[in-house]
């Protein structure tokens, strides 16, 4: 478990992930689940041992997070490493609000979440301003 992924090319990340690549940066790889409510992965590019390069993630991390949710994204938003389904390690960011179609369950395990292929291209044009 907490396999670090050494090939952050999109289209292997997509094959592993299963969801859309967003962005990258020098310290990790961003994707999308594309359903109603915004979920994202940030997927890192190396070993959490180092705590300069933890505390720069997580850091980085809550930005995006505080950006998005100034932008309208959602009124609150979960933070979570669970990775017990995949074996490589990555850090989910879900925004969410009291109306949405899981309030106020857990969305890690629902498998009907309503699909919006809209939202991946909602999420670039606000992390190329974010990250501009």
């Amino acid at each position: 478990m907490d396999i670090i992924i050494q090939d952050h090319s999109p289209e292997n990340l997509e094959k592993i992930y299963e969801n859309k690549f967003l962005y990258q940066t020098e310290t990790y790889s961003l994707m999308c689940e594309e359903t109603d409510i915004p979920w994202l992965q940030f997927i890192p590019n190396r070993e959490l041992s180092d705590t300069d390069y933890a505390a720069k993630l997580y850091g980085e991390i809550y930005r995006v997070a505080g950006y998005l949710k100034n932008k309208g994204l959602a009124e609150h938003f979960n933070v979570a490493k669970i990775g017990n389904k995949l074996p490589y390690y990555h850090i989910h960011l879900v925004f969410r609000k009291p109306n949405d179609e899981a309030w106020p369950e857990p969305i890690w395990c629902l498998p009907n979440l309503t699909p919006n292929e809209k939202i991946t291209q909602k999420l670039k044009t606000l992390l190329a301003e974010f990250y501009a």
